[in-house]
């Protein structure tokens, strides 16, 4: 049944028609031409006009030619998805992907859905803007694939389209020849092909005994490693039998599909050792009538005469690389708001390199990172990369350990570069057998006015420690939970704050130390050690404690000490005082002596006057 559907969606049925022809070729045209006449009972000859639809079996053409006489109109239909020559896709969409994926992109937004059998990926640079029929034949060139126009506004995409039945003709017995046409500008008869590690095959056609001997271009492929591989290639590549379209009516032939695969012995070419020429061809191209009221082929036309492309050779040259073969490829992806160019390294289909960079408008960053999936407790991977924006440059170094348990070890460094800051940071985490993790972490922050180092840690028990150090033009700030001085220390100014301890051989202080609490030498020092402090300068000082006991203590001052400005008491804990050198000395606890000025010594024992002395000349 036909149906018309005019501009204004009015749908009749149409029902006088005669040379009713559909005609279907390989990736070109899918027309109609019918004649429509003007009687009783033919609603739809009516509605016969300029970008009419009719609809046949689901399929729908729209009218783009017609004659109209007296009492019929002639018209020649295209399929409806010839109609998207006039709808454009605007966003570019290169770069390496799937057919699917491209043809996503392609028919967004038409009513018409797409499908395919092709799951390779190509690189196609730039692609993605243009109307629908430009950017499906831009697929076809370079993915090597076909397509048919389906029922339904859909289209299904193969490397061939049609089955392979097995089906065998034989010229002059099986099919009548309509009219054929032979062609052999692209006969050639010989090819060299060269491979890996020097490999170099020559293969020479049977047909070569007829023909004689045509160089073809020679073609190489690094990927083949073998004699057997390369001459597989060879012969799918090699162009040796002529070219050959032949139409037939065969009411064998009628049944079949446009694009199926059939073999064609052709008896106007006999070979050397007394057959015919033998060779698969296809249906490519066939016209539909109706016949009784059902829609069957009329004719069809076989031949080989396809264009074949080198991917199209190379995916069906059926040549293995073994499992382990070492292989890499490169790829651009490009859209409107990025760029990415990648070198890939593989192991058979394992990912076990690469390098890539992507540019934006704002921003620029290069990667390379190994894979190593040979460990026998995991997979490692190091990784390099370098971000660059206007305002600040990173580049990052990390390893990453995914163990078979489920834990991951890792460590990384960076250095963050700023117009006025510079930060280098190294971090590491190491997972625990209960499952906690180990972290440390050292970071460096430079600026104009600012140094500071950090480095911390946190332990599987969760206890966090750090030190770190701050350093501006006017201070200098350490901190950390035990600080330890080697060596000689050297102190130009104050010292302020509690110190804790501090443990060093020789510590020169050469300005004023200001003491606001006890002075303690030599902790608990052993038997028969002594400790001196020397004053250079002196001022007031609060105390004086030999802690123990033990040892001596021995004071000397370059100006003398005044012990009267104390305003406190000396305690020598009952050690012998010695080596006065002239002073008054008493072998008594509490003894003194007191002048009155004049002629009296008085005597006083815990500051209390137990007698005097009168003094004569």
């Amino acid at each position: 049944m036909l149906t018309v559907t005019n501009i204004n969606g009015q749908t009749e049925i149409l029902n006088n028609y005669q040379r009713l022809e559909i005609t279907e070729e390989v990736n070109e045209a899918f027309s109609l031409a019918v004649t429509s006449f003007s009687i009783e009972n033919n609603p739809g000859h009516a509605l016969l006009e300029e970008e009419s639809i009719i609809t046949v079996q689901d399929y729908d053409f729209r009218v783009k030619q017609m004659r109209t006489n007296k009492n019929s109109k002639e018209v020649v239909a295209l399929s409806t998805f010839f109609d998207l020559i006039g709808h454009r896709q605007e966003e570019i969409y290169g770069g390496t992907r799937t057919l699917g994926e491209f043809l996503n992109h392609v028919f967004k937004g038409t009513g018409w859905t797409a499908t395919t059998d092709v799951v390779d990926s190509r690189f196609i640079p730039n692609y993605g803007v243009g109307n629908v029929i430009e950017l499906v034949a831009d697929l076809t060139a370079a993915f090597g694939c076909e397509y048919k126009i389906m029922p339904n506004n859909r289209v299904h995409f193969a490397k061939e389209v049609g089955p392979d039945n097995d089906a065998q003709y034989r010229h002059g017995h099986n099919v009548k020849e309509l009219s054929h046409h032979v062609d052999t500008y692209n006969l050639r008869t010989r090819i060299a092909g060269y491979g890996a590690d020097s490999l170099k095959v020559t293969y020479t056609s049977p047909f070569a005994e007829k023909y004689g001997i045509i160089e073809a271009d020679p073609i190489t492929n690094d990927e083949i490693h073998t004699v057997a591989d390369m001459t597989e290639l060879l012969k799918n590549e090699l162009n040796d039998y002529p070219e050959v379209s032949i139409a037939l009516d065969s009411i064998e032939l009628t049944e079949k599909e446009i694009g199926e695969r059939v073999w064609l012995i052709y008896e106007p070419i006999k070979l050397a050792d007394g057959t015919f020429m033998e060779f698969q061809t296809r249906v490519l191209k066939k016209i539909s009538t109706n016949i009784g009221g059902e829609i069957v082929t009329k004719s069809v036309v076989i031949g080989n005469t396809i264009p074949r492309t080198l991917s199209g050779i190379i995916a069906d040259a059926k040549v293995e690389i073994e499992k382990n073969a070492r292989w890499t490829r490169s790829r651009i992806e490009q859209t409107d708001y990025n760029i990415e160019l990648a070198v890939e390294q593989f192991t058979g289909e394992i990912l076990e390199a690469y390098a890539k960079i992507e540019l934006t408008a704002t921003q620029i960053r290069s990667e390379v990172a190994e894979i190593d999936v040979r460990l026998s407790d995991g997979v490692a991977q190091n990784k390099s990369a370098i971000t660059q924006t206007a305002t600040e440059i990173r580049s990052e170094v990390s390893q990453e350990v995914n163990r078979i348990d489920g834990s991951i070890a890792s460590a990384n460094s960076s250095i963050t570069q700023l117009s006025d800051q510079i930060t280098s940071v190294v971090n590491t985490s190491i997972p625990q057998l209960d499952g906690r993790i180990n972290t440390a972490e050292s970071k460096i922050t430079q600026q104009g006015n600012l140094i500071n180092l950090k480095v911390s840690q946190s332990d599987f028990t969760g206890e966090n420690m750090v030190s770190m150090i701050n350093m501006t033009p006017s201070s200098v700030k350490i901190q950390a939970k035990n600080i330890t001085l080697v060596g000689a220390v050297s102190v130009l100014s104050e010292i302020a704050g509690n110190l804790g301890t501090i443990t060093a051989g020789n510590i020169n202080i050469s300005e004023d130390v200001y003491v606001g609490g006890s002075i303690y030498l030599g902790k608990n020092l052993p038997s028969g050690v002594t400790r001196k402090v020397v004053f250079g300068k002196f001022g007031d000082f609060p105390s004086i404690t030999n802690h123990n006991g033990s040892g001596a203590l021995s004071i000397a001052a370059e100006t003398g000490i005044n012990f009267s400005t104390l305003g406190g008491s000396i305690n020598f804990n009952n050690n012998t005082v010695t080596n006065l050198n002239g002073y008054a000395r008493s072998d008594t606890y509490g003894l003194g002596i007191a002048f009155n000025g004049t002629d009296r010594l008085y005597v006083r024992v815990n500051g209390s006057n137990v007698g005097f002395v009168t003094l004569s000349n």
